[in-house]
């Protein structure tokens, strides 16, 4: 071995261990993101082979690789390489984002205490919260790091209003990772959106700035046009209130696993419990829930509902936004939300037309990059 490849490998081993000693210290920027683009800077040995996403076990650490020219994107570190942050990725716990930390002198432990039903911090890395001011009004969910997707009827008023990402519990100050505010540039409502009835129901808010990416903070996949999910059992999130009536908002993230319902079951559910014979369930929601004390409700507007992707643990689709009900949690009585699937084209064409690009949240493998 000659002197020069010596001293080479000697500078690129002090980098690694540099490296190294930063990711496992904990530094909350140790990734550094590229402005506008959906992927973040990373070591290379941290970005999968084929370069469709982060390495998450340790197993697919390996040499160098080549990337497609397409696929090169520059980083400030020469030794970096932009990967890609999928969408729809769940975090199952905050071991998942985390080691163990001190926050204000205190520990911080990993599991969420209370009700089974809280969600664990940074668990649903789009999930975004629309202030009104300084008063949370509904949900809403990131699509793109500038773009969100909520409720029409969460934003018909005239605001302002705030988009907060990266939130868990609104009491907390001292959270693991800090949330992220930006204010909407544009609120576009579906030019079909009926107040009265609520029928499309569906708004996409344009961000004056993006959202930096994070551990906390990500994207949520959308399904395709048109596709079904009877009978899947998914999961929403949202702040809402705990019971119909006098029940209280809550502080901290809440998370419930609901079935989807057949629409012809739904429609003659909602028919005999309050709502007639000649009531009509638009094409424009579908029909989650009807179990016991499970539901959404009150403040939850605008929150998605969540189903997993086949084949695929961990990974989500939004397939509905909360959008109403009759009551909350009560048995056989499921709550109505948005039929995102029926809304995906005009969506991409609102994303196309302000010149962001769709396929950051369609969820399917790229193809292996060249060694």
């Amino acid at each position: 071995m000659d002197l020069i490849h010596f001293l080479f490998l000697i500078l690129l081993g002090f980098y690694s261990l540099d490296k190294v000693n930063t990711i496992a210290g904990g530094n909350k920027n140790r990734i550094s993101e590229k402005e506008n683009q959906h992927c973040v800077c990373v070591p290379y040995w941290q970005c999968k082979e084929d370069y469709s996403g982060l390495v998450e076990d340790g197993g697919e650490v390996m040499d160098i690789r080549m990337a497609d020219s397409d696929f090169e994107i520059p980083c400030s570190n020469d030794f970096d390489v932009c990967c890609p942050v999928e969408c729809g990725k769940r975090k199952n716990t905050i071991n998942d984002i985390l080691s163990e930390k001190i926050f204000d002198g205190k520990y911080f432990g990993f599991r969420i205490l209370g009700n089974n039903n809280e969600a664990e911090f940074g668990e649903f890395p789009w999930m975004l919260g629309i202030l009104e001011g300084q008063i949370y009004r509904c949900g809403a969910s990131l699509i793109h790091p500038q773009v969100a997707i909520t409720a029409a009827h969460c934003v018909s008023r005239k605001g302002p209003f705030n988009i907060r990402a990266g939130e868990w519990n609104w009491k907390i100050k001292s959270e693991p990772l800090p949330h992220q505010d930006q204010i909407p540039k544009k609120i576009i409502i579906h030019p079909n959106f009926h107040s009265p009835s609520l029928r499309n129901d569906i708004a996409i808010i344009i961000l004056k700035s993006p959202f930096k990416l994070s551990e906390n903070i990500g994207l949520i996949c959308l399904p395709s046009q048109g596709t079904q999910f009877d009978m899947q059992r998914c999961v929403a999130a949202g702040w809402g209130k705990n019971s119909h009536q006098k029940g209280t908002y809550q502080s901290t993230l809440k998370k419930v696993d609901l079935p989807i319902v057949p629409r012809s079951k739904c429609l003659k559910t909602l028919q005999e419990v309050r709502l007639g014979p000649y009531f009509d369930l638009h094409k424009s929601f579908i029909c989650a829930g009807g179990e016991a004390n499970k539901d959404t409700c009150k403040g939850d507007g605008g929150s998605p509902l969540m189903c997993p992707i086949l084949g695929r643990p961990g990974k989500y689709h939004q397939v509905g936004i909360v959008s109403w009900g009759l009551t909350c949690g009560l048995q056989d009585t499921p709550g109505v939300y948005v039929n995102v699937g029926l809304f995906i084209e005009w969506i991409d064409m609102v994303l196309k037309v302000h010149g962001f690009d769709p396929t950051v949240y369609k969820y399917q493998r790229r193809r292996r990059r060249s060694v």
